[in-house]
This record gives C-alpha cells, structure tokens and sequence, in this order.
C-alpha cells in the first residue's frame, strides 16, 4: 500500500467567521499543522486539499490539491487528489479535526491493509465520520460517475460504492472546530494534555 493524505481546507468558513479555518492559531500553531505532524510518519506525503486562492497552505504540507470545479464540496477535492496523486490510498481527514489520535490514525491504516479494496470510514461509537476515510485509488471512477449524476454528498458515494467500519471509540476525537467557542475548548484540551 502506497499511502498519501489528504487534509481538507476549502470550506468557507461561515461558522467561524470567514478566513482559513486550518490556519487559526491553535496552542500556539496553525491548526492544521497538528494534523500534519501527526500524519507525517504514518503516510508517505501529505497534501492539502483547498481552493486555488488559498495561497496562505502553501509550504506547510507536501504541496496543494486544488478543488475540481465550483465549489463541489469535499468530493472535489477527493476527486481531484484520486485522479492527480501518486499513491494507491488516499488517507483523508477535514482541517478542523485536530485531536484526531496517532492511535486511531493507526487502527485506520491497520484495517485499510487488511481491506484493500474497499473504502473505510470512521465509526466514532455515536456517528459515522464521512471525512475520516481512506479510500483506494480503484474507486475513483465510481466517485466521478457519482459526481456527473449531479450528486454531492459524501455519505451518498459511501452508500453507493460499499465502506468498511474502522470502529474508533472515542467521539471527542473526531469534534469539529466549527465555532469560537470549539475552538477555545479544543486549545484548552490540548494544552491539559500537554502539561
């Protein structure tokens, strides 16, 4: 298995306010940076999926991987990487996750090797995370027939295509920094942690 990673960072924001959520401080570096340090030994390059505007990614990861079309959702970027990257998984996870466990990273890569063909997806005991996935080259021509059906949702690909379950029970690993306030309790998570 020839792993890559893909970090998602084109969404707008509109929670948060606007901006790059991925580079928002957070204990002290950018948020996105704590998904990188940690994917960094486990995978052999690490991209960032994000709009061709989003000038402020470059340099922090491996390279860039614009979204395919107007603003497509996450499947463009997927999309995108599957057809462009030279791997034969692609790890993907969103910027705003950022507690995301070297554990659970390795329990996914565990269950891809033993299920090679099929599309993983993150159980966290309470939801099924859509954006934690690792997804084999081989499905990306059912991804592009999906998305010329007129179809965006993630969830809909996964039903459509068939996924494995990789059960990692711990919810408060997969949050979404989608407010201020997440934000600043995540920060004071991690900073606990570290002392």
């Amino acid at each position: 298995m020839k792993l890559d990673a893909l970090i998602l960072a084109g969404g707008e924001s509109r929670r948060m306010g606007g901006g790059e959520k991925g580079l928002l401080p957070l204990a002290g570096r950018p948020m996105i940076c704590h998904l990188i340090d940690r994917l960094r030994d486990r995978v052999e390059r690490v991209w960032i999926g994000c709009r061709g505007d989003q000038e402020g990614y470059r340099g922090l990861a491996d390279g860039m991987v614009e979204d395919q079309g107007e603003s497509a959702g996450p499947l463009s970027g997927i999309g995108r990487a599957l057809e462009t990257l030279d791997c034969t998984h692609l790890l993907v996870m969103p910027c705003d996750t950022p507690l995301v466990s070297g554990a659970s990273l390795d329990r996914m890569i565990a269950l891809a090797k033993a299920h090679p063909d099929r599309i993983l997806v993150v159980q966290d005991g309470e939801y099924l995370q859509t954006l934690h996935l690792i997804v084999p080259v081989s499905s990306a021509a059912s991804l592009v027939r999906y998305r010329q059906s007129g179809r965006r949702a993630v969830r809909g690909w996964l039903e459509a295509f068939g996924y494995v379950e990789c059960r990692c029970d711990d919810p408060g690993e997969f949050l979404n920094i989608n407010t201020p306030q997440a934000l600043v309790e995540v920060e004071a998570r991690l900073l606990r942690k570290e002392a």
